[in-house]
């Protein structure tokens, strides 16, 4: 059966939709196919049956995308997206909505659009956002009025060639206004008539530079407004007040003393008070000549605030007192006492540092908190009414490892437990405690009376060492004295000492072979008895001193036994 070419495809409308989707998708679909060549005898080339159904296939598409996009085609079928808006244009037969956004233009020039702005405190953040409508043409109103904020502001009458402003009020700020023409408030002959030539007020023309201010003219009025300077040549007499709320300049001589400007007051001169009188505020003194050589300066029921933050430092010319002048509390160059008292804060915490008064026997300065020797991490002292402690680190680096450990030291006073203390009365003790593992000192230690152990009678006082009361060790004359029975678990010895008939020195020892324990002395006298289980005897002979012969032996091995 033999592929026929749809007979709409030669009918298609070079220049429409539907044929620029249908060659688009057919030269897709023929070039997605393998050609037909040597290798590839079964491949697809154009012309054939299967490039006919290829061109069917994309017609079929693109008559569908067209007639769905535009409505190409038989015009009372229509298309799928025929009710909305073409690009190319058309009509319209429903509302226009752009509720997110709208631009609007011609030649491809934007005329109108819709934008929004955000409005920021001072802080900037956005606290609204303020819409609107941006013309950047002319604007065009074919009707006679314009309606702002739902009433209608400017109106036009074209009969009259007159354009009216409507408002209660009307509010032009820091704009400047200009008319080459005549300005009537009210009528010509009741109002005001304001032209480039003349201005009238109720027909009466108003008196200006050119036609007044003459020296040959005497004015008289009940109320006068100057509008810009005023300049009085003889004496001023004023039977009322004075109001100068825009500035005032007086001086005397030619020369300004007192001036109003803004919200400062200028002094060019000296202000005198006589005795009693000063200045006050809100009624009250605060700056009052008390004598003919004092001046007072004070608050007004509350704080006397000297300095402020554009004050780089507050300097003394002369020294601060008490009240009764007797005591200089802070001189200029720092020296400081206070005959009261002294509290030290930090910060606004709590008191640091205090001084206190019982009587002229106990008096002095409270640390309340911590005593840092150095630097805010350095050497601590702290202390309570009984103890006083010391607080430092122990610092160790290694392979470039720092380990910091503190270490706690108190010092104070308990009852002594010592076994020499008086018994007729209290006694007590001045008491270090550690939490380090030991206590060294780099000079030697010295103490009078004696170097004991606590709770023990065992104690190091002048030549003596006492074990107990009875057991002791006393230098003596020459030697050492020794109380109590003694007990070796070695052996004891004079300083050098060699074992034989040619020996010397005198030994008590233990033999490590036999387990006997041997005395060796040159000579041992025995007063009353010598026992001995067995007597042993050794000679020895000599000739002349040349040889000796005495009993020996020899052996090939020793073997210890234990």
């Amino acid at each position: 059966m033999n592929v026929q070419l749809h007979p709409d495809i030669d009918s298609l409308d070079k220049e429409s939709l539907c044929y620029s989707i249908y060659s688009q998708l057919y030269h897709n679909f023929f070039n997605a196919q393998q050609k037909k060549d040597d290798d590839h005898p079964y491949g697809v080339e154009e012309g054939d049956e299967t490039s006919i159904r290829l061109k069917n296939t994309a017609y079929g598409f693109a008559s569908a995308i067209a007639g769905a996009v535009v409505g190409e085609g038989d015009p009372g079928d229509g298309g799928l997206l025929l009710e909305y808006l073409k690009k190319s244009g058309g009509d319209m037969t429903g509302a226009l909505r752009a509720n997110y956004g709208f631009e609007a233009g011609v030649a491809n020039n934007r005329i109108l659009e819709i934008c929004s702005q955000d409005i920021t405190d001072t802080d900037g953040a956005v606290t609204a956002v303020e819409y609107g409508v941006k013309i950047t043409g002319s604007l065009n109103i074919g009707g006679s009025s314009l309606h702002i904020g739902g009433q209608q502001l400017l109106g036009y009458d074209t009969d009259r060639n007159t354009a009216t402003l409507n408002a209660s009020r009307i509010d032009f700020q820091d704009a400047s206004i200009h008319s080459g023409g005549e300005w009537i408030i009210g009528n010509r002959e009741t109002g005001v008539f304001i032209s480039p030539s003349r201005l009238t007020v109720g027909g009466h023309d108003v008196y200006h530079r050119g036609n007044a201010n003459l020296a040959a003219v005497d004015w008289a009025m009940r109320d006068g407004t100057v509008q810009r300077h005023l300049v009085v040549c003889g004496n001023t007499a004023l039977s009322g007040g004075l109001d100068a709320l825009y500035g005032a300049r007086l001086g005397d001589k030619g020369k300004c003393l007192l001036s109003f400007s803004g919200e400062e007051v200028a002094l060019g001169g000296f202000l005198s008070f006589p005795d009693g009188y000063g200045l006050r505020i809100g009624g009250m003194p605060v700056l009052l000549r008390t004598d003919n050589d004092k001046i007072q300066l004070g608050g007004i029921g509350s704080d006397l605030l000297l300095g402020s933050g554009h004050t780089t430092r507050i300097r003394l010319l002369s020294g601060i007192s008490d009240v009764d002048g007797d005591c200089l509390m802070l001189s200029s160059y720092g020296r400081a006492c206070f005959p009261g008292s002294l509290t030290v804060r930090h910060n606004y915490g709590a008191d640091l540092l205090s001084s206190y008064r019982v009587d002229n026997s106990d008096e002095g300065i409270i640390i309340h908190k911590r005593l840092r020797m150095g630097m805010a991490g350095g050497f601590l002292i702290t202390g309570n009414k009984e103890t006083l402690s010391l607080t430092s680190m122990v610092v160790y680096e290694k392979e470039d490892v720092r380990t910091t450990v503190p270490h706690t030291t108190v010092l104070g006073h308990r009852p002594s437990i010592s076994a020499h203390a008086p018994q007729n009365r209290y006694s007590e003790s001045f008491h270090i405690q550690t939490d380090a593992d030991f206590i060294s000192s780099g000079v030697p230690v010295e103490a009078a009376g004696h170097v004991g152990i606590c709770a023990s009678s065992t104690r190091l006082a002048d030549k003596i060492l006492y074990l107990t009361e009875s057991l002791r060790l006393q230098a003596v004359s020459g030697g050492i004295r020794h109380y109590g029975d003694s007990s070796f678990l070695g052996s004891v010895s004079s300083e050098f000492f060699s074992s034989g008939f040619a020996g010397s020195g005198w030994a008590i020892r233990k033999n490590r072979t036999t387990g006997n324990v041997i005395a060796t002395f040159d000579e041992v006298v025995a007063r009353r008895k010598l026992r001995a289980y067995e007597f042993e005897v050794k000679k020895v002979s000599a000739t002349n001193g040349s040889f000796w012969i005495s009993d020996s032996c020899s052996g090939d091995s020793v073997e210890k036994i234990s």
